[in-house]
């Protein structure tokens, strides 16, 4: 039994913090008939189905596919950097920060593995934690980068364009400094190279098989 608790723990780290942190938050906030109040339906009902589309549209393979196209033609690793960092910061706009991360690192790996060990021990560790970055700031452009945008754009009821101008100025100013990052942290592999994929991915293929 200990270990099956322990084992539930390790695999639901989140829920049981989250859990843990809620039943502290009752010695201080005592239940009563308001809590029902707290929950904020709305936004959960939007990012239910936000999440459901993004579940569709990622087991199509549709942003694999974007990210084959924009590789097919990189020669230098500060090219392929930049597409694989910058993937993140602009998908994360439409599809959440969470999204794009769990979509394009298991893809990046891939990528860098394509490559060699040489470019793999080089670029793995400055590519994942700039796509890590890339996909926290790239998602605070729109309400629906991330649950707390979406969170915060209801609570203001500001309109989407109105809340886009407040955040674009930040967002624009990470934009410039995450490619400039990325540029500098491919210095450190000059080989050239070429992506190559065995196996073509088609959206329209796996949409109607």
């Amino acid at each position: 039994m200990k270990k099956k608790l322990i084992g539930f723990f390790k695999r639901e780290t989140v829920l049981c913090a989250a859990f843990i942190l809620a039943a502290i938050s009752m010695l201080f906030v005592h239940p009563d008939l308001q809590y029902a109040g707290y929950i904020d339906f709305r936004t959960l009902s939007i990012l239910f189905c936000l999440m459901g589309v993004m579940a569709g549209l990622q087991k199509t393979g549709v942003f694999q596919w974007i990210a084959q196209v924009l590789l097919a033609r990189v020669h230098r690793a500060w090219q392929l950097l930049l597409i694989l960092v910058l993937l993140c910061f602009f998908s994360s706009m439409l599809v959440t920060n969470d999204v794009a991360l769990i979509t394009f690192v298991p893809f990046t790996f891939i990528v860098l593995h394509m490559l060699g060990p040489q470019a793999k021990s080089r670029l793995i560790v400055p590519t994942v934690v700039l796509q890590t970055i890339a996909a926290n700031l790239g998602s605070m452009l729109t309400p629906i980068g991330n649950p707390q945008n979406l969170y915060l754009y209801g609570r203001a009821g500001i309109s989407f364009g109105d809340f886009v101008l407040l955040m674009f100025p930040y967002t624009l100013a990470a934009f410039l400094l995450i490619t400039a990052w990325a540029i500098f942290q491919a210095r450190t592999y000059y080989a050239p190279m070429e992506v190559s994929f065995p196996e073509k991915i088609s959206p329209v293929k796996n949409l109607f098989p």
